[in-house]
């Protein structure tokens, strides 16, 4: 009886072990086809029929019991195969036999180490992917132009003629850098946004950029340097007319970033900007820091105008507004690290500048990955460029005919005296479309602002001024002001100084002082020299003892301080100012009334018309008494005697002047 027992107890168990088995592996069966199903469901490019796909975020994330999936973009298909994740994948699709087996590896490695990082912080690449894409806007030419350089060919010949032009003009400028073995310089204008206001200044986006993108260049050759010339609270002009002095002649690549004073989209005074930047030395790639697409549209159609009819290649807007509304909203618990603690400032607490309009330390990191993927596409086609043998070295076209500018489109509200110092003047040449030609007068800047390269208003300062030697934030008393112009800030500049000395001065460099003056302060005497004319300086050292100012001078313009005046009483540069040009009194200027040129709603600038009757004169040079610079003497004095020390005195900032050619 024991016996059968145990056999029907072994029985039992036989069929509960079969039974068992059929279970675990329907189970397991099930487990793997789901696996897999949901590797298909999130993997697999999901064509929209529209030129789109998904690349699916690698996470659920579940807060308070609910189910809450992170968001998954759709993607644009050019967008995608072209930017910093695709162009990889492009060219190697195509030429893996073509690289020279000598290329290093090491570019390529530390650009996926790039990519990988930026993957991670911002919840994938889905999402790292439509961050690029909708915080970087760039702009391909309504109209292809025909192939004509040696680099355009190259890239034809291997099928790569569908890169962007505007990629392929910013990589062909890195070259162009290797190539001359200096330095590639990205310069950014602007104000607080820019100069990294409430954090610390190294923090600052354009230090971000610094920081992830000299690596990958150095490894390809290319040596990098950043200039953050931002200086808080100023319009765009008259710092558009100082670019040289504040971004460098040789910049690469400059910035706008104005928008805030700009308010509304309107494009006047980025287009004057625009085409001053066309007008320096390598017609650099302008970056601008604008607002949301749906405010600012009006600028971006001007920078597309511009890149139509050829006249600009690669100019990009950087905007996250519109790209940040999908985060925003979302808890802080299920967003990835890059979006943590987005409105905290990497300055300590209460430090100046903490406030709403200004970023905090993890949107600026934000912008510089933007910018940084957008130059990392550009250096994986440089890096393609410099594996093929066919590759010379030698110089890539990369400036068109700046005396060749377009009809303005905006600017008609300047009146037409300043026209061509804003916007430049009609030639008798014309263009290829058969419109007429358009060029910018030389312009020349003096200013007293940091940070600056070149070209202080000191330079042109000949007589009237004291203090020069100073520390700026000690106090100029009255008696100082009775001995001449002060060079000096303004109470609120120095106040704000002083705010921030409490916190160490967070590396800042941006300094908004001026000369100061007051009736009993006397005449200010500037020497303005005839920049770059030297068929007038060999007629001047002749018998020709003098010519008219007007042969070398067209336009000159005086600016103040953009401060706020607390007292009510502030100098009014048009009327409580006299002037003496070329030695005959001006008997009139004029405000300049125009976008860009205006801050807190008040004129900070005039415009001096050149008296006929005024000469040209002669003057040893400051550097070396041997040679002599020919110029305008110019003396500016406070007129109104209500003007003191004590309510507010005149300042003066910048002289900048437009030279007839």
């Amino acid at each position: 009886m024991a016996h059968r027992r145990r056999r029907g107890r072994r029985k039992r168990q036989q069929d509960e072990s079969f039974t068992c088995l059929v279970f675990k592996v329907g189970c397991c069966v099930l487990g793997v086809g789901w696996i897999i199903l949901q590797f298909v469901v999130l993997c697999t490019s999901n064509s929209d029929g529209g030129g789109s796909w998904s690349i699916a975020t690698q996470s659920t994330i579940k807060k308070a019991g609910d189910s809450l999936n992170f968001p998954t973009f759709q993607l644009d298909r050019r967008k995608a195969e072209m930017d910093a994740y695709g162009i990889t994948s492009q060219i190697l699709a195509r030429h893996t036999t073509t690289i020279n087996a000598n290329t290093s590896t090491s570019f390529h490695d530390e650009a996926l180490r790039l990519r990988d990082q930026l993957t991670t912080l911002y919840g994938g690449e889905n999402t790292a992917r439509y961050l690029i894409h909708s915080g970087v806007s760039t702009f391909q030419p309504s109209t292809d132009f025909a192939i004509e350089t040696r680099y355009d060919k190259i890239l034809k010949k291997y099928d790569l003629q569908n890169i962007p032009i505007g990629l392929r003009h910013t990589a062909a400028r890195l070259l162009d850098a290797r190539n001359n073995n200096v330095p590639f310089k990205v310069s950014f204008g602007g104000y607080s946004v820019t100069a990294g206001r409430g954090n610390y200044f190294h923090q600052s986006y354009p230090f971000v950029l610094e920081r992830l993108i000299t690596q990958p260049m150095k490894l390809l050759g290319i040596e990098l340097q950043v200039r953050n010339a931002a200086i808080g609270g100023v319009p765009s002009f008259p710092y558009g007319w100082c670019l040289n002095n504040f971004l460098g002649e040789d910049a690469d690549v400059v910035s706008w970033d104005f928008s805030m004073n700009e308010a509304g989209g309107v494009a006047d005074g980025l287009e004057a900007y625009l085409r001053h930047t066309i007008a320096m030395k390598k017609q650099p790639m302008l970056i601008v820091k604008d607002t949301s697409a749906s405010i600012a549209g009006e600028r971006r159609e001007l920078l597309q105008n511009y890149v139509d009819d050829g006249t600009i290649k690669d100019p990009i807007v950087l905007s996250i507004e519109d790209a940040m509304q999908s985060f925003l909203s979302l808890s802080e618990d299920i967003l990835p690290t890059g979006f943590h603690e987005w409105r905290k400032f990497g300055a300590p607490k209460e430090s100046p500048g903490q406030t709403s309009h200004h970023p905090g330390v993890k949107e600026h990191e934000l912008i510089g990955w933007l910018l940084a993927m957008h130059f990392l596409a550009a250096l994986e086609l440089v890096s393609f460029i410099l594996s093929l043998e066919e590759y010379d070295g030698k110089q890539i076209p990369t400036t068109t005919n700046r005396n060749s500018l377009p009809s303005p489109i905006h600017g008609s509200a300047v009146s037409p005296n300043l026209h061509s110092l804003f916007y430049g003047h009609e030639t008798r040449t014309f263009r290829d479309d058969g419109s007429a030609s358009w060029k910018l007068n030389s312009v020349h800047c003096r200013t007293t602002y940091d940070p600056i390269l070149t070209n202080k208003l000191q330079d042109i300062v000949v007589g009237g001024s004291v203090g020069e030697d100073l520390d700026i934030m000690l106090p100029k008393g009255a008696q100082m002001y009775n001995s001449g112009w002060v060079l000096d800030m303004g109470e609120s500049e120095k106040k704000a100084k002083r705010t921030l000395e409490r916190f160490g001065g967070l590396s800042f460099v941006d300094s908004k002082k001026a000369y100061y003056g007051i009736r009993a302060s006397g005449p200010l005497e500037l020497f303005v020299p005839c920049d770059g004319r030297e068929d007038i300086a060999q007629q001047m050292l002749g018998p020709q003892l003098s010519l008219p100012a007007s042969t070398c001078f067209r336009t000159l313009v005086v600016c103040e301080v953009n401060e706020k005046h607390v007292t009510g009483q502030e100098c009014n540069l048009d009327t409580d100012l006299s002037f003496n040009i070329g030695g005959i009194p001006v008997e009139r200027v004029h405000p300049i009334n125009a976008t860009g040129t205006q801050y807190w709603g008040r004129n900070i600038c005039i415009s001096i018309d050149v008296p006929a009757e005024s000469t040209l004169s002669k003057r040893h040079q400051k550097v070396d008494e041997g040679k002599l610079d020919v110029g305008l003497s110019v003396g500016i004095s406070v007129t109104n005697i209500g003007i003191t020390y004590r309510s507010g005195p005149c300042s003066i900032s910048h002289f900048v002047w437009e030279q007839a050619q």
